[in-house]
């Protein structure tokens, strides 16, 4: 039986896997140096590349973005298994990243590191449900952010949307304005 490898977990012949969310995937087999998947519509190949050998670079991130953060808490008296967490709510802002919801939990061991905005890929079902639940609780704050607004503002200039000459639109100077406004109360520049 072949075996093939995704986000390090191994698959096996016959196995289905999700490379991006909602597309779903069977491994079918592998021909010399082609891999052979099956989605809904039929039968593809890939060619196989050793991705060992590749060297990508940290992905940028993105004003606005979003992500949970799970740092281990050290403890005076361990659980056995388990070991407690704080699980961080974050958004990327000029010069890091700015939390805006925290929680304690207490999950199985080796789960520190940086997940989707909701949890994505943890592996801890009651985990991914707490991230879940603090991505709710967080996107209330997200709302009124000023860097939400300017993100809304920039693409409303670089998408040049609405008509021109109309309040609002991509050449009125009050967008501009606002732009300035938000980048000066937010200490950006």
């Amino acid at each position: 039986m072949q075996h093939i490898f995704h986000d390090g977990k191994p698959v096996a012949q016959g196995e289905t896997f999700e490379p991006k969310k909602g597309y779903t995937v069977t491994f079918v087999r592998m021909e010399e140096d082609r891999l052979i998947l099956r989605d809904s519509k039929g039968e593809f190949s890939r060619p196989i590349r050793d991705t060992r050998q590749e060297t990508r670079e940290p992905a940028v991130p993105r004003l606005g973005e979003r992500r949970t953060a799970l740092k281990e808490i050290p403890d005076s008296c361990p659980i056995e298994g388990e070991t407690l967490y704080l699980m961080t709510h974050q958004m990327c802002v000029p010069g890091g990243w700015e939390s805006l919801a925290t929680q304690q939990l207490r999950a199985p061991r080796h789960l520190a590191g940086i997940y989707g905005p909701a949890g994505q890929m943890l592996e801890d079902r009651a985990a991914r449900g707490a991230a879940a639940q603090l991505f709710e609780s967080a996107s209330s704050k997200i709302v009124n952010h000023p860097y939400v607004r300017l993100r809304k503002l920039v693409a409303t200039v670089h998408l040049q949307e609405g008509t021109e000459g109309e309040p609002g639109a991509w050449d009125d100077p009050g967008v501009a304005m606002e732009i300035c406004q938000i980048l000066r109360d937010s200490k950006t520049l």
